[in-house]
């Protein structure tokens, strides 16, 4: 089909048509940064989301379940497999997102014949020092997008746009603290879940409409069907693994 240079390029607009259609129902994912460290968060309906690679680096995901778990075992084996051989301070977010992950989206997502990961991956990895911490956002045909203070993940690029206008637009708080981080990441999350419900056309004229009370009555109806889900890379964690799963109890006092 490289042959037909015509044929192909409309082989990959509709490849990349049908993945959008399927990834715009996936929950929107959220990464902040705050005071003692760096935090995922997203709601799902039961199957868990957000996992450690390695000790200064986790990542969350939408899409197929298969996919994700695949992607995921792929990147948590090479880190472990690259701390055995070099060591542990090798291992690290650029290495594992240009040399692995991208090129094995970007390869899947242009053979035509065979089939593409429906994914969006985003990765966080925490800093020696809050000015080295970042975010990697992963698109499913490849593209890699890095982020220091924020980062999001949405079916579509105008989900994401609206999520990333939300936080852009929000106070910076050198001294936001994990509660803090929490209700400004689930209200972001709101915005890309109630974009993901309109049609494309009206996910960028509409945005704006979306207020507080808004937001806040869409996570409660998130919540009778599934949980929130949030993991964080600590500075004060004690050892060498900085990641760490937030309790029902942590989430809850953040909500109160």
């Amino acid at each position: 089909m490289r042959d037909e240079p015509y044929r192909w390029i409309e082989a990959i607009q509709d490849r990349r048509d049908y993945i959008e259609d399927q990834l715009r129902v996936g929950s929107p994912v959220v990464g902040l940064t705050y005071n003692e460290g760096m935090v995922l968060l997203t709601i799902g309906r039961g199957q868990r989301k957000i996992f450690e690679v390695h000790d200064r680096i986790a990542l969350s995901a939408i899409g197929h379940p298969a996919d994700i778990e695949r992607l995921r075992m792929l990147v948590t084996d090479t880190a472990s497999v690259q701390g055995f051989q070099n060591a542990t301070e090798d291992v690290n977010l650029h290495r594992l997102t240009n040399f692995v992950l991208a090129h094995t989206f970007k390869q899947a997502f242009e053979s035509i014949v065979g089939e593409a990961y429906i994914i969006k991956m985003l990765l966080a990895e925490l800093g020696r020092t809050s000015e080295h911490n970042r975010f990697t956002g992963i698109n499913y045909d490849g593209n890699v997008r890095t982020d220091a203070g924020f980062s999001v993940i949405g079916g579509t690029e105008s989900i994401e746009t609206g999520m990333q206008n939300y936080l852009t637009a929000a106070p910076v708080d050198a001294d936001r603290d994990l509660t803090a981080a929490i209700r400004l990441g689930l209200e972001a999350w709101a915005i890309g879940r109630e974009l993901s419900s309109r049609e494309p056309e009206d996910t960028e004229s509409e945005e704006a409409q979306i207020d507080t009370e808004q937001m806040h009555e869409i996570i409660a109806v998130a919540r009778e069907d599934g949980e929130i889900e949030a993991g964080v890379l600590e500075t004060t964690q004690h050892g060498t693994s900085k990641f760490r799963l937030l309790s029902v109890r942590e989430i809850e006092t953040a909500l109160s």
